[in-house]
């Protein structure tokens, strides 16, 4: 496990009172998660309501996934790992992400959809969530990733 203190600069240049709730939030993740992306009204879209939740994707490392004999144990644990740690004044919505389609997710490293970075946007990338009822692998329509801009990065494994 790694408890995030540190974030990217632009998280507190730009949202700063994001960056002060996940600062105070405890963030923790999972070994094998890689990058995590901020998403929805507390991060570049804007809006948020004071009980607005923080929308964050963690991305898993493919050689994670690929030598798991269990990915879907994997992932709920990535998932169950940060959710257990979490202290936020609000909920965390979190999914893992993963490479599936071998392109190295470019996608998650952009603030604003580029087509050319995946011509293919519908289920491109493997997503796992465990929310309200709902456990398991995102497929089909709803699993694409032009519809999940703006992102911004907040932190990156060292």
């Amino acid at each position: 496990m790694k408890r995030i203190t540190q974030f990217e600069e632009d998280l507190a240049k730009e949202l700063p009172e994001t960056h002060a709730l996940l600062a105070g939030a405890n963030l923790v993740v999972h070994d094998s998660v890689e990058m995590v992306t901020l998403h929805g009204s507390r991060g570049p879209q804007g809006g948020a309501r004071p009980d607005s939740d923080v929308d964050l994707c963690l991305t898993v490392e493919r050689r994670a996934i690929d030598e798991s004999p269990d990915a879907e144990a994997l992932l709920q644990e990535v998932l169950r790992t940060t959710a257990a740690n979490w202290r936020g004044a609000v909920e965390a919505d979190l999914a893992a992400a993963f490479d599936k389609s071998n392109c190295g997710l470019r996608c998650l490293d952009t603030r604003e959809f580029d087509p050319e970075l995946c011509p293919s946007t519908v289920d491109c990338m493997g997503v796992f969530k465990v929310q309200r009822g709902f456990d398991g692998f995102v497929t089909g329509p709803v699993n694409d990733c032009s519809k999940m801009y703006p992102l911004m990065v907040i932190w990156r494994r060292p």
